[in-house]
C-alpha cells in the first residue's frame, strides 16, 4: 500500500512492506531485555509490550490491562512515588534517562513525552533496556581502579571484567588491552600495544566525518582530568564500525595524571532495537492515518490535518476550500457485481482523482464511498474548476471486470472558508449539504452554493 502525493507532512512516499509487518511482529514478541510501554496523561496504559506485562507480573504479581492506571498496580509506596515523579517530568515536556534497579537487575529507562499533531502533550512513552552487565562492569572497573592505584599492578585488571578494557598514556598510546577488547576489535595484542588508539580504531564518526582528537573521549578525559561517559563508535580491524558505551577514567600517579583507562561495552544490539523502534513508529503512524484499501488518508488524518489548515487559514487570511463527493448509485454496483468489484471501483476513483491534485492538497476517504479533498490556497471558483475536472475524469474512467467495462459518476459539494466558515465541522457540514443537493438535482454534478430543500 502506498500513499499518493509528495509532501513529507502527509506521510507521502512511505510503503508498508512485508519487512515492516515482520518488524511489528518482532517488537510484539519482545527482544530479551527490552521493555516498552506508553501511558496517557492520567497514567493509563495506551500500549505495552509482552516483556513489560511479564515484568509487572514478576515484580508485583499482577496482570496489567489496557486503559488501567499503572500506579494502581504498584503496591510499594516508594516505587509508586518514584514512578509518579518520573511520569510528571515527562508530562511536563522533559526527555530524560534514569538508571533504575529492580530485583537485582539494572535498567536504563528512557522517558519522553508523546505529542499530538497540535504539539500538545498527550501522554508519555518509556523505553527501557537492561544494562545489568554494563552496571556490573562499571562497578567492577571502579573496584579495579582503586586496586590499581593502591598496588600499581595493572595486570590485575586485564581480564577482570567481561567488557572491553584498555589503557593509554598521556600521548594516547596503548599501554595495555584485555582479551575481550582484542576479541571485539579483531586485533592481536602486538598490533595494538604502543600504538595511538584514536588513530587505530576511533578515527571517524558514524556518518563518516573525521573524529578530531580534541573531541575524543580519551583526550577530553586527559585534558579535563575527569571521568567521561558517552556513546560513540569504534572501528574493527576489518573496517566494520559498531556503537559502544565508553567510560574513560583518568589514572593518577600520586597527584599527576599518567594516563586513562577506557572500558567499553558493545551496544550493537541496543542500537538495532532503537532503529527497529524508529521504523516501527513510522509504520504505526502510517497504519493509523491511512485507508488500507485505497492508500488515501483516512478520516482520522483528515480531521487532524484539516483542523491545522483551518487554523492556519484564519491566522494568515489565506484561502481554503473543501470538495466532498461520493459515487452515484454505488450500492447498485456492489449488488450487481459484488463487493470485490466495488472495491476496484473505489481504487479506480481514488487513482483518477489523485492525478488532478496539487502536492499540498489533502485527499481522504472518510466513509464507504465518500471522499473529501481539502484545497489550500484555493477559493470557491478554483475549487469548482478542480472539482469539475475531477468529475469529468471519473465519468470517462472505467474499471474492467471480465468482459465488462464498469463506469460511474460522482456528485460533488464545494465550500470555501471565504463564506464565513470558522471551523472544520462547518466546512464539512456545508460541503455535505451541497453534495446531497447535487444528488437531489440529478447527480453527476458539482454544487457550490446553498440550494433550497
Amino acid at each position: 500500500m502506498k500513499v499518493n502525493g509528495e509532501s513529507p507532512d502527509t506521510c507521502n512516499n512511505l510503503q508498508i512492506t512485508d519487512n515492516d509487518i515482520i518488524l511489528l511482529r518482532s517488537l510484539m514478541t519482545d527482544p530479551d531485555g527490552v521493555i516498552i510501554f506508553a501511558l496517557d496523561c492520567e497514567y493509563r496504559y495506551i500500549s505495552f509490550t509482552v516483556s513489560h506485562k511479564n515484568a509487572m507480573k514478576t515484580l508485583w504479581d499482577i496482570d496489567i490491562k489496557q486503559g488501567a492506571c499503572m500506579l494502581d498496580y504498584i503496591s510499594c509506596a516508594d516505587a509508586r512515588n518514584r514512578a509518579c515523579y518520573n511520569f510528571n517530568r515527562a508530562l511536563a515536556g522533559e526527555r530524560f534517562t534514569e538508571r533504575e534497579e529492580y530485583s537485582g537487575r539494572y535498567w536504563e529507562d528512557r522517558y519522553q513525552p508523546i505529542y499530538d499533531v497540535q504539539c500538545g502533550i498527550s501522554g508519555i512513552s518509556v523505553f527501557a533496556i537492561e544494562v545489568t552487565r554494563l552496571a556490573e562492569a562499571e562497578d567492577e572497573l571502579r573496584r579495579e581502579m582503586l586496586e590499581m592505584e593502591r598496588l600499581k599492578e595493572r595486570e590485575l585488571i586485564f581480564n577482570s571484567v567481561g567488557e572491553g578494557l584498555y589503557g593509554v598514556d598521556l600521548e594516547g598510546n596503548c599501554t595495555f588491552i584485555n582479551q575481550e577488547a582484542l576479541r571485539i576489535l579483531g586485533y592481536e595484542e602486538h598490533e595494538v600495544l604502543g600504538r595511538e588508539t584514536h588513530t587505530l580504531f576511533h578515527h571517524h564518526h558514524e556518518d563518516g566525518r573525521v573524529y578530531e582528537r580534541a573531541d575524543c573521549i580519551i583526550h577530553r578525559s586527559l585534558a579535563k582530568n575527569m571521568r567521561s561517559d558517552e556513546v560513540t563508535w569504534l572501528f574493527k580491524k576489518n573496517g566494520e564500525k559498531f556503537p559502544v558505551r565508553a567510560i574513560a577514567t583518568p589514572v593518577k600517579d600520586g597527584e599527576t595524571i599518567s594516563g586513562v583507562v577506557i572500558a567499553f561495552c558493545d551496544m550493537t544490539a541496543k542500537h538495532e532495537v532503537e532503529v527497529q523502534l524508529k521504523n516501527a513508529n513510522k509504520v504505526l503512524k502510517l497504519l493509523a492515518t491511512t485507508d488500507p484499501l485505497t492508500g488515501l488518508h483516512n478520516r482520522r488524518y483528515f480531521e487532524e490535518k484539516g483542523a491545522q489548515l483551518i487554523a492556519a487559514s484564519r491566522k494568515e487570511g489565506s484561502e481554503l476550500s473543501a470538495a466532498m463527493f461520493d459515487i452515484d448509485f454505488f450500492k447498485k454496483i456492489n449488488d450487481r457485481y459484488g463487493h470485490s468489484v466495488g472495491d476496484k471501483v473505489l481504487v479506480m476513483v481514488a487513482a483518477t482523482v489523485t492525478k488532478h491534485l496539487r502536492k499540498d492538497d489533502i485527499f481522504a476517504r472518510i466513509g464507504g464511498e465518500e471522499f473529501v479533498i481539502l484545497l489550500p490556497r484555493a477559493g470557491l471558483k478554483d475549487a469548482v474548476d478542480i472539482s469539475e475536472r475531477i468529475r469529468h475524469s471519473i465519468e470517462y474512467a472505467v474499471t474492467a471486470h471480465n468482459d465488462e467495462r464498469i463506469s460511474c459518476t460522482v456528485s460533488i459539494g464545494v465550500t470555501s472558508v471565504s463564506e464565513g466558515i470558522t471551523n472544520l465541522d462547518e466546512l464539512i457540514r456545508k460541503s455535505d449539504d451541497r453534495l446531497y443537493a447535487a444528488k437531489r438535482l440529478g447527480r453527476n454534478r458539482t454544487i457550490a452554493e446553498d440550494q433550497p430543500e
